[in-house]
């Protein structure tokens, strides 16, 4: 089976008011992404809080490889920044070369390049629900994934096409609480195996980083108890 190879990057800004040395205000980290279909790649983005909402990233590399990403709506805002967590055109294979990726940033161009090895990736996990998932609660399991440090764990209602929680662990299982799904609805379990700590804050890598993907079979859930 051909792996997709996807794209994921971490973007980090300069933080003001540090004493020490400063850093980069546009730090970079591509990673390849093995899937049994085109499958989902995912881009953290850190900035300066002080930064407006939205950020427009260009991508380019080679084989004509060529990306523009205006990011806005923030997922989550750390004590570091403000990151997204966007999807990718699965579409767009990584070839192994050099990518450069620029941002204009308090008025200046910033821009950053690293080398990519395209034939990287993880292994992909088989992932396995636990007994019983209900509409308040869902086990699941899986393989490791050689190499891998951190895993996201995402649960996903298929019918809707929305991811209902998500988890980053180390562990080889997780079990999702407090949850409201529909009996009626089809859900799955997705897992990505990342080869760097993706849960550390900034979740910021250098250079190149490898995922995959393995996700369970579509299930439903039974009535809580």
């Amino acid at each position: 089976m051909k792996p997709y190879l996807l794209a994921g990057i971490i973007m980090l800004g300069l933080l003001s008011g540090c004493s020490s040395a400063p850093q980069p205000k546009l730090q970079a980290s591509i990673g390849t992404y093995n899937a049994a279909t085109t499958g989902r790649a995912y881009i953290l983005v850190l900035r300066p809080q002080q930064q407006p909402n939205s950020i427009t990233i260009s991508v380019s590399g080679p084989g004509g490889y060529s990306e523009t990403l205006a990011l806005q709506s923030a997922s989550a805002r750390t004590p570091s920044g403000v990151w997204w967590e966007i999807g990718w055109d699965a579409s767009k294979t990584l070839l192994s070369g050099t990518y450069t990726f620029s941002a204009t940033i308090d008025g200046q161009t910033e821009q950053v390049s690293l080398n990519v090895d395209a034939s990287t990736t993880l292994t992909r996990p088989t992932v396995t629900i636990g007994n019983n998932p209900t509409t308040k609660s869902v086990s699941a399991s899986w393989t490791a994934s050689s190499g891998a440090t951190a895993y996201l764990v995402r649960l996903v209602n298929r019918t809707t096409s929305t991811v209902v929680a998500r988890n980053i662990i180390a562990a080889l299982s997780t079990s999702f609480s407090n949850l409201n799904l529909n009996t009626s609805d089809s859900y799955v379990v997705e897992v990505y195996p990342a080869s760097s700590n993706i849960s550390t804050d900034p979740p910021i890598v250098p250079g190149q980083f490898n995922m995959a993907l393995g996700e369970s079979a579509p299930f439903t859930v039974n009535p809580a108890p």
